[in-house]
């Protein structure tokens, strides 16, 4: 299964067969993002990637291409995403390295954050999220501005997606330690690839014992 693949299948060998899940259809998807040009794939399925709709240990491969980035309860993901594998499944997953993206004036997400906002979800401050990415990536409009409140709440009311989180390879690093030493996830990186210049996203692939 492949989350979020928009307009650029994973590629994976010619036998196997993939399930594409996203939140919208095509045709919602390329109104959410003109840039695609009409392109965005058609999903097998629509759901929220954070609930799958796969019996516990269902899956053997699970991809997550520049999708981790975009939820705002990254953590809950990924104890959905453990869930859904069976064992020996695994999960690739793909984020992209702030240091070498348009978020790279913005302040990393901590852990402690992340574990605050899973704990206590009705405390996550939507709006705070959007006017930090309008200030540091949305053509760096000025807080002070009399138009950024209103271009805040444009984004707000859209529910468009941006990345609400953003982080480096060591980030990521202690986000998976955090999932094997607090919840017991019987998972390891058997591949993981930092951010480079010439490659600007973290690589792992996380698989269940």
């Amino acid at each position: 299964m492949e989350i979020g693949a928009l307009w650029r299948r994973f590629p994976v060998s010619r036998g196997a067969r993939v399930w594409y899940v996203d939140r919208s259809d095509g045709e919602d998807l390329n109104q959410h993002y003109p840039e695609l040009s009409g392109s965005a794939l058609r999903p097998n399925l629509l759901a929220d990637a954070a609930q799958l709709p796969v019996r516990p240990g269902g899956l053997d491969f699970l991809i997550v291409s520049h999708v981790l980035e975009h939820l705002r309860f990254p953590l809950q993901a990924l104890r959905s995403w453990y869930q859904t594998l069976a064992p020996g499944g695994a999960l690739l997953l793909k984020v992209p390295d702030k240091r070498y993206s348009f978020d790279n004036q913005r302040a990393r997400t901590s852990l402690t954050h992340l574990i605050e906002e899973h704990e206590r979800p009705d405390r996550f401050d939507n709006r705070s999220h959007y006017a930090d990415w309008l200030h540091f990536v949305g053509k760096g409009q000025d807080p002070d501005a009399p138009a950024f409140e209103d271009a805040v709440r444009d984004l707000v009311n859209q529910d468009y997606s941006i990345h609400f989180h953003v982080w480096i390879d060591e980030d990521i690093r202690e986000i998976v330690e955090f999932t094997r030493q607090a919840w017991g996830f019987d998972w390891k990186p058997e591949v993981f690839w930092r951010a480079r210049i010439y490659r600007k996203e973290i690589t792992a692939v996380l698989r269940r014992k």
